[in-house]
């Protein structure tokens, strides 16, 4: 008897096939923009850069003045699936080494690869079906020479992918995707535009949303700063009476904004995600279920790391990871930040009302915030632990109370023709007033 072994290697096919399947074309697209992000952070450039996108439904491409890729770095990880561990000490986005190869075996068959690091100049072209034919080698050639990068230029990458996948293509042609990226990425990279790097797209700048903290004399934001587990945390809660007539797709027009190594994870989030699983104005180790009553809040928080592990995000960088071992501490620290902010809302929209549904008139009504005037501040500003502070509202005691019943529809046809009125609500006042004259 002799020992033999059992071939367990995958194939290139299913392999591509399973590193792709869940991800989306946009989720894909912003893979790569967080390689020339995190190119930028590890180079601890100061001044400008720029990333250029160029989207049709022939070729997608993507070139940044970000640093380049170093020589040791393409030849050993690039394109190895997986990422060494011991390489993680930046505030950078990418954690599992899987982004750029799935988003570009996501799109297409043609792949071609430059990238200058200011010594050396590397030339990588693949074909995709031609590399799949071989399960047995998994290497990438490529060519390499000296550097020949002239005095006016800063080392750069470019990925060009041709041959799209038909699916591919006709998004990547459509205006509606286009414009909806253009959306994305203005949100998702505020913060490394406005201070960073500029992006454009078929040779338009994106301008990034705006984003800031309202304060005045009267009105303070609720500020937590810690440090847990590697993470730094900076947790800002406020009022903002525009109670979301921002742009629909506007960053921090609602809720909770979560940016990871200023990567924004989650926009606009009122979901249990961030703390929203229901409960009484009492219970102080939750936030109620969304509701209009809480437009005003507005919730950000920011989650800086040298080890991108210690973040909880997930590998697509869309949600919150809640069995990272972070997740749990930061979720309390929100409802803390956030709590006094809500039971002011619950006050000043007359706490006594205890069923929400009860006040749907009332929360459509414009917000009453006394001598409000705020002055937009950075959110680096504010780096010392606050409570929310507001003037005591004014609490009318109401002296009226709400009815409410269901009556067959014939019937009440019938009494408001009768009566000669047009609404439900001059319905129910015109039988009650009826009543109080014949019986009271």
């Amino acid at each position: 008897m002799h020992e033999e072994s059992i071939t367990v290697s995958p194939t290139k096919r299913l392999f591509i096939s399973i590193l792709t399947q869940d991800i989306t074309l946009e989720a894909g697209i912003l893979d790569l923009i967080d390689n020339s992000v995190d190119s930028y952070t590890r180079k601890r450039y100061a001044e400008r850069r720029k990333i250029d996108l160029i989207i049709n439904h022939k070729e997608f491409s993507i070139f940044d003045t970000c640093g380049g890729i170093q020589l040791d770095i393409l030849k050993e990880q690039v394109f190895r699936f997986g990422s060494k561990v011991d390489s993680l000490d930046n505030p950078t986005l990418g954690m599992y080494g899987i982004g750029l190869k799935r988003s570009i075996f996501k799109m297409g068959d043609n792949v071609k690869l430059e990238t200058h690091d200011g010594e050396d100049y590397s030339l990588m072209n693949l074909d995709v079906p031609q590399w799949q034919q071989n399960d047995n080698v998994w290497d990438i050639p490529f060519e390499t020479e000296k550097s020949n990068l002239q005095p006016n230029q800063k080392p750069f990458t470019k990925i060009t992918i041709s041959r799209l996948h038909k699916e591919i293509a006709a998004q990547l042609g459509s205006a509606v995707f286009i414009n909806d990226l253009i959306e994305k990425i203005k949100k998702t990279y505020c913060l490394i535009i406005k201070d960073h790097i500029d992006v454009s797209l078929n040779g338009s700048l994106i301008e990034p949303y705006d984003l800031y903290v309202p304060e005045d004399e009267n009105y303070k934001p609720s500020v937590i700063i810690d440090h847990y587990n590697g993470i730094d945390i900076r947790i800002i809660c406020f009022i903002d009476p525009s109670q979301g007539t921002r742009l629909k797709h506007a960053i921090n027009a609602k809720g909770w904004n979560v940016f990871c190594n200023k990567r924004l994870i989650l926009s606009n989030d009122v979901t249990e995600l961030t703390g929203w699983k229901g409960g009484s104005a009492e219970d102080k180790s939750t936030l109620p279920k969304s509701h209009q009553l809480f437009n005003e809040f507005r919730g950000m928080v920011f989650l800086e790391a040298n080890n991108p592990f210690n973040l909880p995000l997930n590998t697509s960088k869309t949600q919150l990871n809640t069995e990272n071992p972070s997740y749990h501490y930061i979720l309390r620290l929100m409802i803390k930040a956030a709590r006094p902010i809500i039971d002011y809302i619950y006050l000043k929209k007359n706490k006594q009302k205890q069923e929400i549904e009860a006040i749907e008139e009332e929360v459509n009504t414009p917000t009453d915030n006394d001598n409000y005037n705020p002055q937009n501040q950075a959110y680096t500003t504010f780096n010392t632990n606050t409570v929310f502070a507001a003037p005591k509202p004014n609490i009318i005691i109401s002296t009226t109370v709400r009815i409410g019943y269901s009556v067959e529809k014939e019937i009440f046809e019938k009494v408001r023709r009768n009566l000669a009125v047009k609404t439900n609500k001059e319905v129910g006042l015109k039988t009650f007033e009826y009543y109080i004259s014949m019986e009271l």
